[in-house]
């Protein structure tokens, strides 16, 4: 009866532990592929009595190896990837179908740069952008020398003949001959001195910005022209007191309204076909015989001959510049006035001018040379000279009014910022003995300045 009763006792046991065994085979799947164990257990009862309690013991020692395994496995999980034992799938088979002696091989992928060249489409716009900026940089600077350097030599033979100084930069102890000084990339100077009649000549040659590329794209929507500006600074005794402009009437336009000698003496403009010139040009002359004086045949012929390379010229024994703009601008004392004559060309071609356009403005300097002795020559008659003295006196005159006018103005600004100050501070001020202090005083200044400007009344009177 005992021996039935553990027969029965180990069948159940062992359907329990092969369900249990089962269930974790199930579970664990992600191992069934390295798992080296059998998974069918063949359960046969050959013989009632002994033969059924050693099978109940195998069953239990399996049982046990199988929790070892199952714990084995559980732990080897939570195991991180450097503390993994080597020993422990020894005897995993591989995978179907792998070849665990075949090498990783990673295939070269080429890079095809020529496919991609669309990703750098900014910077090959940048670096065309700064490589066309250095070209035009280098062609413009080049094409501005050569430029400059042919107006020097085809004009240095006249300049030499009528300078004892051509081209001194004054930078050393010693006077210097021939120097062509740089300003700048597009602006050349020459001083030349040493002349009877005149203290010297500043020559300015004003090229067109070709280094800079972003002028050169403006110049394209506007062209304009290069340019030789002449200034000669005549001496005092050899030039007569007058004022006379002639240039293009766009320029005289614009000139009439910003140089002040042009602005209080030359208030009214006539057509150049009155003496002998193109209609294109307008005459701003302080008298009406001073143009027919000054513009003789030669002056004529000249003008008309090269039309294209006149701008203006300027002749003025008032010359202080421009004028102010608004009326806070204006100086209080009376600006500093030289004797001058000012020649602007402009060099042909419009913005495309070769050396051969350089070398054809000869004639323009000839025609500066000859108007410095014509100036020289020039002397008003009695009424002229009688009237140019008139209009001096009178612009100094209105010129004093109105510096008094602007100082009595700051005056009365000066005071009216003193009293805002002082009743501020009264406002500011909690004492009320300070308080009365301050009207009593107030009230003393206000009474003293009252009686100060009666007596000044009663002195004009």
């Amino acid at each position: 009866m005992k021996l039935l009763t553990l027969i029965y006792m180990g069948l159940l046991i062992f359907t329990f532990v092969d369900g249990i065994q089962k269930g974790a085979d199930v579970e664990d799947n992600e191992f069934a592929e390295f798992e080296d164990l059998d998974d069918e257990e063949e359960a046969t009862v050959e013989d009632e009595g002994d033969a059924a309690f050693e099978e109940f013991n195998e069953e239990e020692t399996n049982e046990q190896a199988a929790n070892e395994e199952d714990s084995d496995f559980t732990t080897g999980d939570n195991l991180e990837d450097d503390e993994f034992d080597e020993d422990e799938f020894e005897n995993i088979e591989p995978l179907k179908g792998v070849n665990k002696d075949a090498d990783l091989k990673i295939k070269d992928v080429p890079l095809h740069f020529r496919t991609n060249w669309d990703s750098y489409y900014l910077e090959f716009i940048m670096v065309a952008g700064v490589l066309s900026y250095v070209l035009n940089y280098l062609t413009g600077k080049n094409k501005n020398n050569k430029l400059a350097t042919a107006w020097f030599r085809v004009h240095k033979e006249v300049l030499d003949s009528n300078f004892s100084i051509v081209g001194d930069d004054g930078s050393g102890d010693t006077v210097q001959n021939g120097v062509l000084m740089k300003d700048s990339e597009s602006r050349y100077l020459i001083w030349c001195s040493g002349r009877i009649y005149c203290e010297g000549m500043l020559v300015e040659l004003n090229f067109l910005k070709r280094q800079d590329l972003v002028s050169v794209m403006a110049k394209m929507m506007r062209p304009t022209s290069d340019e030789v500006k002449i200034t000669v600074t005549m001496s005092k005794e050899n030039m007569d007191t007058f004022v006379l402009f002639i240039g293009n009437k766009k320029t005289a336009s614009k000139m009439g309204k910003e140089m002040n000698d042009l602005y209080n003496f030359c208030p009214e403009r006539r057509s150049g076909d009155k003496f002998g010139l193109s209609s294109s040009l307008s005459i701003l002359a302080e008298m009406g015989d001073l143009a027919q004086g000054i513009i003789d045949s030669k002056i004529q012929n000249c003008l008309n001959a090269y039309p294209e390379m006149f701008d203006y010229m300027h002749f003025s024994d008032q010359y202080c510049g421009s004028r102010p703009s608004t009326e806070e601008d204006q100086p209080t004392k009376m600006p500093e006035t030289t004797k001058v004559l000012i020649f602007n060309f402009k060099i042909p071609g419009k913005g495309k001018s070769t050396i051969k356009d350089v070398e054809a403005m000869l004639p323009m300097m000839k025609m500066v040379i000859y108007c410095i002795d014509k100036v020289k020559r020039y002397r008003l008659s009695r009424e002229g000279k009688i009237k140019a003295d008139k209009s001096r006196a009178k612009f100094v005159e209105s010129f004093e009014k109105l510096s008094h006018a602007q100082r009595q103005e700051a005056s009365q600004l000066r005071k009216e910022e003193k009293i805002r100050a002082k009743n501020e501070r009264l406002m500011n001020e909690d004492d009320p003995d300070k308080i009365r202090k301050l009207e009593e005083k107030q009230r003393k200044q206000e009474a003293k300045r009252r009686s100060s400007s009666k007596q000044k009344q009663v002195k004009i009177r």
